[in-house]
């Protein structure tokens, strides 16, 4: 199987207009769309002020997962935004040492991990992430994204240890999260 790194090269490259809309990007990435996107939304979860829109759609993105859904269904306007093709080629050849270097380590294994049932269970657990990251608390959103981004990198390469190291990282990241908001509620009863 081509690497993602390659694959998502060699489609920018061979797109035969100067702009790509994120739909076509999306229709062209097939069963990668779910992981690059999830990707994508948890790197932006990291800036401050932003986080909880991506945790919203990493949300909707993982409930979509969990009904089965082949392909995500964005809304019209995100599916007609235009990206352009230099600039994006640009930014993806930029990453690409990274990208290689991380290819290094996953790739495909454990098939069963891969399977139907399992990718619904991920958007039953991404779900959750998304809703601890959400959480209006400082930090909290740092080891959900993480967990989200290692059980993404897993569902493009149909790694099955990357989607169980993504899984302990979820349960930490669910811990943290209960902890916080447990903190964070006998802290307020204390003042009222």
């Amino acid at each position: 199987m081509e690497k993602t790194s390659v694959f998502l090269l060699r489609l920018i490259r061979e797109h035969p207009k100067a702009e790509i809309s994120i739909g076509d990007l999306l229709e062209l990435l097939k069963r990668r769309s779910y992981g690059a996107l999830l990707i994508m939304l948890s790197l932006i979860g990291f800036i401050p002020g932003i986080s909880f829109f991506a945790g919203f759609a990493i949300f909707l993105l993982g409930l979509q997962l969990a009904l089965g859904l082949h392909a995500p269904r964005l809304p019209t306007f995100a599916n007609k935004r235009q990206l352009n093709q230099q600039k994006t080629l640009h930014f993806i050849q930029e990453l690409q040492p990274w990208l290689q270097k991380l290819e290094r380590f996953v790739k495909p294994r454990w098939d069963l991990l891969s399977s139907e049932p399992v990718r619904r269970l991920l958007g039953v657990i991404i779900c959750a992430l998304a809703l601890v990251s959400v959480l209006p608390l400082p930090f909290i959103n740092f080891a959900p994204n993480f967990a989200v981004i290692c059980l993404a990198l897993g569902i493009i390469e149909k790694d099955g240890m990357c989607i169980v190291v993504g899984s302990v990282l979820s349960v930490g990241a669910l811990w943290i999260g209960y902890i916080l908001v447990r903190v964070a509620f006998e802290s307020l009863m204390l003042v009222l």
